[in-house]
């Protein structure tokens, strides 16, 4: 509560209390589904089907998470998934901010071409199949390749690096440069360094939108040695969708698993990654995305 509170007028105090009403009703309804889905994976199926699930698991049970382990395409998903994360992550971080600083320096030759080129795609699409027979052309289907390559760099996040870039005072740069430094050493070892807050935005940016990726998968790709997580979700989902009630078989017991279930307890495997991740990332985040879009 504000310190200031008890100083506070009548209207201001019931602005204050209405606020604080509205925060709170809003964290509810951000943290209700969450909750909810979590029971629903920890409830045994079939007693799901009759619904009044909240926040607590009616009948707790571990074998909804036990099928889904048992399934060894999920652990090939799983090291597809990371993988792509972490190497779409690393190379979209390294190739985006070298585009972004050079694209502060206003001596550079088509300075103001190359930024009317990044600004177009982010209006400008060409579309699925266009896309596709690129791709195809250059021998990026069925290939993992096709996860890293084409999202290495993104517009939009070279305008917010590039705007981050250009609100470091330029002397730190110039007085290197005058010591005889070349743009390699002041990018490596003055930039880099002062821009944590804008390539932890990135890199969130980047690893939440490659963990969570599914389309490119079902349409760049046709064999299952490259499923990720999400496609993998995706597909057990569509199978289950035929049947109210999925009989599943591991070792010498016999599961029942509805699609409800299935779903709640894939959406938790998904999920718990990125929201583990997340709070290192926290305290840059905010600061990268305002100094980024505001300033410059």
């Amino acid at each position: 509560m504000n310190p200031n509170f008890g100083k506070a007028t009548g209207f201001e105090r019931i602005f204050v209390i209405g606020l604080y009403m509205f925060m709170t009703l809003f964290c509810i309804s951000v943290l209700y589904p969450f909750m909810n889905i979590m029971a629903l994976s920890f409830n045994q199926g079939v007693d799901a089907l009759k619904g009044g699930i909240t926040i607590w698991p009616r009948k707790f049970t571990l074998e909804n998470y036990r099928i889904i382990f048992d399934d060894p395409t999920l652990y090939h998903a799983i090291f597809v998934s990371v993988s792509r994360t972490v190497i779409g992550t690393l190379t979209a971080l390294f190739f985006t901010s070298l585009v972004a600083f050079c694209l502060t320096k206003e001596r550079l030759v088509g300075y103001h071409f190359y930024l009317i080129l990044f600004l177009l795609p982010m209006y400008i699409t060409a579309g699925i199949i266009p896309t596709y027979l690129l791709y195809k052309g250059i021998a990026l289907t069925d290939s993992f390749w096709v996860y890293i390559i084409p999202n290495l760099v993104w517009a939009y996040n070279v305008i917010i690096m590039r705007t981050f870039f250009k609100a470091i005072p330029a002397s730190l740069t110039e007085a290197s440069m005058m010591d005889g430094a070349s743009e390699f050493t002041v990018f490596f070892r003055i930039i880099v360094p002062l821009s944590t807050p804008v390539i932890a935005t990135i890199a969130l940016y980047n690893a939440v939108w490659n963990w969570n990726s599914w389309l490119d998968t079902v349409l760049f790709t046709r064999s299952t040695n490259l499923d990720t997580l999400m496609s993998l979700l995706s597909k057990m989902l569509m199978e289950q969708q035929s049947n109210q009630i999925a009989t599943m078989k591991s070792a010498d017991r016999v599961q029942y698993l509805t699609p409800q279930v299935l779903k709640a307890a894939m959406t938790m495997v998904t999920t718990i990654p990125i929201i583990l991740v997340y709070p290192f990332l926290q305290k840059y985040f905010v600061k990268g995305v305002m100094i980024g879009a505001v300033k410059g």
